[in-house]
């Protein structure tokens, strides 16, 4: 595993007041724990720590909309998720196991929607990590300056 990259600062940026509620951090940890994890297990903690505070910079920056979106969209997952495998809220309190397969039949029930926007926020995150990006074969070499 390669290291996470390192965050870039800019001097003039804007300063971001949003952090993602402290109670619902867990909750997303534990949905980007889940959503994430492959038949070899959950993904390292460095990659969810990267992931967490990636997040908070992309919704401090993408509006209220989108903050309110999201944090819908877990507040739902950490309470529906677990009663849709017949287990009792919250989802933070699930196996790693269990909360793919919670997820998993949220996803196909009604509220399935409602869980979309919040699971299309972490991906556009997560594979943007270059060692994802190299594991699902992107290479970058359109964005390389062509040489003459």
């Amino acid at each position: 595993m390669t290291a996470n990259p390192t965050r870039v600062r800019v001097a003039d940026a804007p300063y971001r007041s949003w952090t993602l509620p402290r109670p619902l951090r867990p909750a997303a940890r534990a949905f980007a724990e889940a959503l994430f994890s492959t038949h070899d297990g959950p993904p390292p903690a460095e990659r969810l720590d990267w992931l967490m505070e990636e997040l908070d910079d992309y919704l401090a920056r993408s509006g209220s909309r989108a903050q309110l979106v999201f944090q819908s969209g877990v507040t739902g997952l950490l309470t529906l998720a677990p009663l849709a495998i017949g287990k009792l809220p919250p989802l933070t309190r699930l196996s790693v196991t269990d909360r793919v397969h919670a997820i998993e039949k949220v996803e196909q029930s009604p509220a399935g929607l409602s869980v979309l926007a919040a699971k299309t926020m972490l991906c556009f995150l997560w594979y943007e990590h270059p060692e994802v990006r190299r594991s699902v074969g992107v290479d970058a070499g359109c964005m390389l300056e062509a040489k003459s």
